[in-house]
């Protein structure tokens, strides 16, 4: 079966009684672990079949069961796990249709893999979170907002993440308000409020590096006075950013003379 297998099978499986074996199995065999590429389709496939009112009671304990597993039961680049990295994005699809104390409970599994020491966790947290986002983008802001005042680097770094997504960046606001957490989120930086260790620090780093040239390339105005104002305090470890996102395609070909004047101030 392939990457594209149909969330039907997934599904119907998943439904009949006495069948989780079997899917536990298929899940791990197709995870493409250990090596370095997960298989993304059979992890989609998956999550979508939960965009559904009639996830039963059943499915909704698997799913709250694998994805809680630790990562002594399933390690790093080991095809267990595929079962909580593929579980947390079942779980966001299926937070639309979840009474408010399971939609509480996604959120909580979200947040704890925000932190959590596997890539592929911080990862599946950030893919949950868009799909919650793409159903309800004030569920995202309000959850941030909670947490942004004593977030960790990692939890930053999911933020960012989260947001740099094209389907959630349809609305303007949706935009401004990335590029206005964002702002906030390397004036911490700046300011010495972030404390982490050296390699939070790097994922932190890693995801703004990219993320913000998501966000200025729909928002330009705003986004290049927010990368000028970054590229003149400093900061090298601001700067870094900075260059890393005019470097991007979506900026450097749309906006070169924008790019050109961001790269004026930062060499003056």
């Amino acid at each position: 079966m392939n990457s594209k297998v149909s969330k039907n099978v997934f599904y119907g499986d998943l439904q009949e009684a006495g069948k989780y074996a079997e899917l536990e199995q298929r899940l791990m065999g197709e995870s493409n672990l250990p090596g370095p590429r997960a298989n993304l389709g059979a992890a989609s496939a998956f999550a979508d079949a939960f965009a559904s009112d009639w996830v039963t009671d059943e499915a909704w304990e698997l799913v709250l069961a694998w994805s809680g597993k630790p990562e002594t039961e399933a390690p790093t680049d080991d095809a267990r796990e595929f079962l909580p990295f593929c579980a947390l994005q079942a779980m966001g699809s299926y937070y639309r249709y979840a009474e408010p104390a399971r939609q509480q409970l996604i959120l909580e599994r979200c947040q704890a893999a925000m932190n959590d020491g596997r890539w592929r966790m911080r990862e599946a947290a950030a893919m949950a979170l868009q799909r919650i986002g793409e159903q309800d983008f004030g569920v995202l802001r309000r959850l941030f907002d909670e947490m942004k005042g004593s977030a960790s680097a990692l939890e930053q770094r999911a933020f960012v993440a989260a947001l740099a997504h094209p389907p959630m960046l349809k609305e303007q606001a949706n935009v401004l308000y990335a590029l206005e957490l964002s702002e906030e989120i390397l004036d911490g930086i700046a300011e010495g409020r972030t404390r982490c260790g050296a390699e939070e620090f790097r994922v932190l780093s890693k995801g703004l590096e990219y993320a913000l040239s998501v966000f200025v390339e729909r928002a330009p105005e705003a986004g290049f006075k927010m990368l000028a104002k970054f590229a003149v305090n400093g900061d090298k470890r601001m700067q870094k950013i900075v260059k890393s996102n005019l470097g991007k395609a979506r900026l450097a070909k749309k906006f070169s003379q924008d790019v050109e004047r961001i790269q004026l101030l930062m060499n003056a």
